[in-house]
């Protein structure tokens, strides 16, 4: 499966909501979010920080990859979403923009935000549309998981109405959709299976030999035919037996000579 693999360098003020937020994620250690791996200034004396090396596929190119995910793996993907919007919501943990393949699935199927750092430096962020608010960000994130879902199955009503409750971004709602995708059932890991091949390629037959050949291997595969009846004698024996019949006549004029 194609990973992508993100890496950043952003530059911004000093001052704002930019040296705000790298001052949060280098006090944080987040499991499920982008870290920042150095900080420095640039000539013009503006702020910069390196994020860490991530690769994974991001979550839109994962899900259909996946096809319809269990509950179990709906759970996986989404639960430590959840728990980074409820640290957003709680001012436990400051989130930049994001946007749907911003999460990138790592090969053990665990889910990363990548979100980006607000007021950057415009040389130092590529023109992007259609980003949210982290937590709004993770949020749709989470509905775009729960949706590949079989509707059949009996909790999706209850997700999908927490799912719902939960975009105003109130803490009380994120926390009563955690319960609620917990009730679902246990986290199971997310297998990356390829699909089936659609056509089935069958080599060519080999060619069916003729002639002095077919004859050749007709006797070395099946033994030679004695008499009408189909009974076939192994060419090792036909061999034995020509062997000992030769033995016998030398024998036999060897003895007449000695006479």
């Amino acid at each position: 499966m194609p990973t992508t693999t993100v890496e950043h360098r952003w530059s911004g003020p000093d001052t704002g909501p930019y040296a705000a937020w790298v001052a949060d994620r280098c006090a944080a250690e987040p499991q499920h979010c982008v870290r920042v791996t150095a900080v420095g200034r640039s000539p013009d004396g503006h702020l910069v920080v390196q994020t860490e090396q991530l690769t994974g596929t991001p979550l839109p190119d994962a899900l259909d990859r996946i096809g319809v995910p269990t509950v179990g793996v709906a759970v996986t993907l989404t639960l430590p979403l959840l728990e980074l919007a409820i640290d957003a919501g709680a001012g436990a943990l400051l989130l930049g923009d994001a946007r749907a393949d911003d999460v990138l699935v790592d090969d053990s199927g665990a889910p990363v935000l990548v979100d980006h750092p607000p007021d950057v430096d415009p040389g130092s962020a590529p023109l992007r549309t259609s980003e949210s608010p982290g937590a709004t960000a993770l949020l749709h994130a989470v509905r775009t998981v729960w949706e590949r879902v079989d509707p059949r199955e009996p909790c999706r009503a209850a997700v999908d109405d927490a799912v719902a409750g939960a975009l105003g971004g109130a803490v009380e709602d994120l926390r009563r959709l955690v319960d609620v995708v917990q009730a679902t059932g246990p986290p199971r890991p997310v297998r990356w299976e390829p699909p089936a091949d659609v056509y089935a390629v069958a080599a060519p037959a080999p060619p069916q030999p003729t002639g002095l050949l077919a004859a050749v291997q007709d006797v070395v595969e099946r033994g030679v035919r004695l008499g009408a009846g189909g009974v076939r004698v192994s060419p090792r024996q036909v061999l034995v037996g020509v062997v000992v019949a030769a033995g016998l006549v030398a024998a036999g004029v060897l003895g007449l000579n000695a006479s």
